[in-house]
Order: C-alpha cells, then structure tokens, then sequence
C-alpha cells in the first residue's frame, strides 16, 4: 500500500506530551515464539537509543524499586505506567488480582509514575470476531455485565487511587470494549476523576471507529494514548477472511504510521489543541521489521511529522 497522504494539520499548540513506547514491541505475550525474546536491559538500551522518553513496565522488568530505578535512570528513561489485564467482571477472580496489583502499584509509586493501565480480560468469543462484531449488540454485554465491569473497575480505581495512581481504562479489540458504541457506553459507566481512558487509537478504528473524531469529542476522558496505526489491506482481509485478533496480530494489521488508515499527526494534532500532555505511548504489538528499526522509525515520524 502506498503511504497515505495526510490532511492538513493544525499548528501544534503549548502543550507538550511525553512520548513513550511499550515492551509488547519488542517481546509480544500475547504472541509466544513471535519473535526471539529481548533481554530486559537490552530493550531499554533500543528504548533509549530511539529517543523515547519513557516505557511501560514489563513482564520482565525488575521488580526490585531501587534497582529499576537505576537501570532507567542511567539510560534517562522515564517509567510511563503499567498495563494489566484484570477480570473486571469476576469479582472473585478479581480479589486476587487485587492483591498483586498492590506490588505493582507499590513499583509504580516508586519509581514515579502514577498512571495504571487496565483492560477487562479478553475472552475467546471476542478474539474470534475481532473487528466484526454485530452492531446490533447481541455479541456484547447485558445490563447485569456492564454493571459487573464498572463495579470492578471502580474497585481497582479505588485501590489505585489510595495510593496516588490514576487508572485508566484501555479499549481492546478481543474484549467487551471494542466497537464506538461499547467505548460510549464505558464512558457512561464510568465519571468521576478517578477514571478516564488510555485511548488507543488503533484499537479504536480495528473496531469501526475514527480516532480523531473521538479524541476532538471526547478530550477530556482521555488521560493517557496508546498510539497506533491500522493496515486498511489487512483489516480488510481479516473481516473477510474472519481472523481472529490474534490471527491479524501475525499478519501485521498494526502498520508502521502513515502507511494505514489513522491520522497520526490530525491525532497528535486533535490532542495538543485541547491541552492535552500527558503520554503518547507508541505501541504497535507485531512488525515486519525488527524492533529497533521499527520503534525508532515511529518515534521519527512523530518528530519529523508531528512535532515532537
């Protein structure tokens, strides 16, 4: 596909978001064996030398505060949040997730950041039909399951909360948080400042939406963006061939930016003239490239195309 021409951009405004990247871009666990795994501080290293700012905290980072401190420190790297995936509607599996959230709450604390990242488990109903689901609803959650979400969800704010840290919510393909009208009716489930969104602008059109759109209405519920772009080939394809979400995570359906159907710089552009600095974390799970060489192509891009 021949790189899509992008429309005119706003001037960027004062505000100045943090840029940041994610480890699932170097070492993917919802893919096992995608690619040969890269050591903890060797990904660091590839984080710093393509010039983000921050990362997400991984699987395989250490656990130890003082000691990851360090490692980040010396590379001038910023810990940007965690991601978590929490079953938000068992509220007994949710118990215990609880309780080892509060370490990783404690690591958050710790080494500075305040911003947890979360999304309701994905179940293998929603994976299979990714990027296809009924726009009539009856592939999604009942009253009774929307209020076990956000009552789970509010209890994961309030343990977050007490502790200084912001939780926001993560909308997936693969769950019950995909498609505009899902994303809306979280948003109704979910006011207060407790609670806004990690806006993720690739899952967001995967599941029919425009992104820029979204942001320009909805600016004030997002805290925290997940920055990627879509294939239109592939999503095409997947919704014909009915891939699973998994199945169109190997075929690559996150594309480097400006190859797809997301207005990377309208997006950037959407977000600065509301005010908005908090993190633009790059994100984009598989690549036909290898890592390094694809992550410091995105962080290019957002210099060289959208001022930052």
């Amino acid at each position: 596909m021949e790189p899509r021409e992008d429309s005119d951009v706003s001037p960027p405004t004062s505000a100045t978001p943090l840029v940041g990247t994610a480890p699932v871009n170097w070492n993917n666990d919802d893919l096992p064996g995608w690619r040969t795994p890269v050591p903890f501080l060797a990904m660091l290293d590839e984080m710093a030398a393509a010039g983000y700012e921050g990362t997400e905290f991984g699987a395989d980072f250490f656990r130890d505060i003082a000691q990851l401190r360090s490692e980040l420190g010396q590379r001038q790297l910023r810990l940007a949040g965690s991601y978590q995936w929490l079953h938000l509607r068992d509220h007994e599996i949710l118990e215990q997730e609880m309780v080892a959230l509060s370490d990783t709450l404690e690591i958050l604390v710790g080494c500075g950041s305040r911003d947890l990242i979360v999304a309701d488990a994905m179940s293998p109903h929603r994976i299979a039909i990714a990027g296809q689901v009924p726009a009539d609803g009856n592939a999604g959650l009942d009253d009774d399951g929307w209020n076990l979400l956000s009552s789970g969800l509010r209890l994961v704010s309030e343990q977050a909360t007490a502790q200084g840290v912001q939780v926001h919510y993560h909308n997936h393909v693969g769950t019950y948080v995909e498609t505009p009208a899902e994303v809306d009716r979280l948003l109704l489930e979910t006011t207060g400042d407790d609670l806004d969104l990690c806006f993720d602008t690739g899952h967001f059109a995967y599941g029919g939406g425009d992104p820029t759109a979204f942001i320009l209405e909805h600016r004030d519920r997002i805290g925290y963006l997940h920055l990627k772009d879509v294939s239109e080939t592939v999503l095409e394809e997947a919704k014909r061939q009915r891939w699973s979400f998994l199945d169109a995570l190997r075929q690559i359906i996150f594309c480097e930016f400006g190859e797809g159907i997301v207005d990377i710089p309208q997006v950037i552009a959407a977000l600065r003239s509301g005010g908005y600095s908090g993190w633009v974390i790059v994100e984009q799970d598989t690549s036909s490239r290898p890592s390094t060489e694809s992550s410091t192509a995105s962080r290019a891009f957002l210099r060289n195309r959208c001022g930052l």
